[in-house]
């Protein structure tokens, strides 16, 4: 009997496990009065009209100026503000040939205006949700940025994914599962255990575009215009 063809729909998901993580320096960027502090606006940050703020979902690369550096016993982090990923390049390595650098960015980690040579920023850009059967969520009408609460099954609805070898969004890092028993890919300091996730043509949860959290009753919207939703460039 001939082996099994390998899944290509199927992902291990890798998300920090960190409670605090590397502050972004205030002196270098812009600010922004935010629920009644000052906070960072760099120009990778979108502000969407109810005030929400978050990583624009159109940028491709970010560097991003630390306060403090990351610590060296973990491995996989994020910054204090708005989450962008901070991996150790001892870790990145492991998955570097996966990157399609037509769509992931490996971007500078730097403090006093020197670069940190061990770690790296990792986003992807126009980077596809991760939904959940039971959550809700809104996109920003500005850059498409998709916030989901995850509750119940979780699952990537665009079709697109399938095959992608290596998905990175605001969730985290999203290794596809035959390339990662195939390396053997070690867990990294400072993340879960990975969990597995897949592509599903399920109907996704009701997703809104004004900001509004929705109420219960409502059936959301079909499969076919929420993935044209969030892939619309």
């Amino acid at each position: 009997m001939a082996p099994a063809k390998p899944r290509a729909d199927r992902w291990l998901w890798y998300a920090s496990r960190t409670h605090r993580g590397v502050p972004l320096n205030p002196a270098t960027y812009p600010s922004i009065i935010f629920d009644g502090q000052p906070r960072p606006f760099p120009d990778w940050v979108c502000k969407a009209p109810d005030g929400g703020l978050h990583v624009n979902h159109r940028v491709g690369r970010i560097d991003v100026e630390v306060a403090e550096s990351p610590s060296s016993r973990i491995e996989f982090s994020w910054t204090h503000d708005y989450g962008v990923k901070i991996v150790a390049r001892s870790w990145l390595s492991e998955i570097e040939d996966l990157i399609d650098p037509n769509r992931i960015f490996v971007g500078e980690v730097r403090r006093s205006g020197r670069s940190l040579d061990r770690w790296a920023t990792i986003h992807e850009q126009y980077a596809p949700p991760l939904l959940s059967s039971d959550g809700r969520g809104k996109v920003c009408p500005i850059c498409g940025d998709c916030y989901m609460t995850l509750w119940g099954r979780l699952y990537f609805p665009d079709p697109r994914v399938v095959g992608l070898p290596l998905i990175v969004n605001r969730n985290g890092v999203f290794v596809r599962d035959d390339l990662a028993r195939e390396r053997n890919l070690r867990r990294p300091s400072g993340a879960f255990k990975p969990t597995r996730v897949r592509f599903s043509r399920t109907t996704p949860p009701p997703v809104y575009r004004d900001g509004a959290l929705p109420k219960g009753g409502s059936n959301g919207p079909s499969l076919k215009s929420i993935v044209r939703l969030f892939t619309k460039r």
